[in-house]
């Protein structure tokens, strides 16, 4: 809730538990930050809250999909990504402030994937 309020000025941003998305409409944009898809899991999110325009991602990542990505798809995700591309542009954004060097992250993404293979 607190969240939502510092950004309530940029657009209709609102936070619920998980138990109250059962009323909720499709949103936008969904992130799964929980822990879920390291088991394999999804969060115990109502399909109702994917709609044809939602884009999904994770902040997990692996070889596959997580289970959360392929839920999201067979519920209608227009888009359903993983966290790799987070996770190096966040280390890409820290080296640079540390050494002034912006590494080339396409790369870095295309080793980082061929080597979860």
């Amino acid at each position: 809730h607190d969240l939502a309020r510092q950004f309530s000025q940029l657009a209709d941003i609102k936070g619920c538990a998980f138990s109250a998305l059962a009323q909720q409409q499709p949103f936008d944009i969904i992130i799964n930050a929980t822990s879920a898809s390291l088991k394999g899991e999804i969060p115990e999110i109502p399909a109702n809250v994917i709609g044809e325009r939602s884009f999904c991602y994770d902040m997990m990542y692996g070889s596959q999909p997580t289970a959360f990505m392929r839920w999201a798809s067979e519920q209608g995700a227009v888009k359903s990504v993983d966290g790799l591309g987070m996770l190096v542009e966040q280390a890409a954004e820290s080296f640079y402030l540390w050494r002034g060097v912006r590494p080339q992250t396409k790369e870095v993404i295309a080793a980082i994937r061929q080597s979860l293979v």
